[in-house]
């Protein structure tokens, strides 16, 4: 990643992060990330998923994401995962698994029609904030443009 947009990346986080607040106790809800992506500058919409959980759809970098959440009471989730995936021509298990070797965040593995998928887990249970989120958002900001560089994609 260009240096130049690493140092505007954290130059905007500190820009938002001025208004960070304190979530409750018991996680974040959808309503909640989908305003700190806003701020961040991002579209989110927010929806739910095949088994009636919350989740919140953006994009970044030209590819589409979801926010999916878990551990839901009550709309607010103890966890979130960012996840997003490719279809295109097929890709290797060893590809995928040099992929996870060298990068500690963003762990990939292979769909059924060997399509890569990312995802990235944020645990928001006891202690979250808007900051917290906002670092998660710009950890996978750079995350999936180096996967995408990654897979040829």
């Amino acid at each position: 990643m260009p240096r130049l947009l690493l140092v505007a990346m954290i130059a905007a986080l500190g820009a938002t992060s001025a208004a960070a607040r304190p979530l409750p106790e018991g996680g974040a809800t959808a309503a909640e990330v989908a305003q700190v992506l806003r701020d961040m500058g991002y579209r989110a919409e927010v929806t739910v998923d095949s088994v009636g959980d919350p989740l919140v759809r953006s994009a970044l970098d030209g590819s589409s994401f979801g926010v999916y959440f878990y551990g839901c009471e009550q709309s607010r989730c103890t966890s979130l995962q960012f996840a997003t995936g490719f279809d295109g021509d097929p890709l290797s298990y060893a590809t995928i698994n040099r992929w996870n070797a060298e990068h500690r965040f963003g762990r990939a593995y292979l769909d059924g029609d060997m399509d890569p998928v990312m995802e990235m887990d944020v645990d928001v249970e006891r202690g979250a904030s808007t900051e917290l989120i906002e670092e998660a958002v710009a950890t996978w900001a750079i995350l999936v443009p180096e996967f995408k560089d990654f897979i040829g994609f």
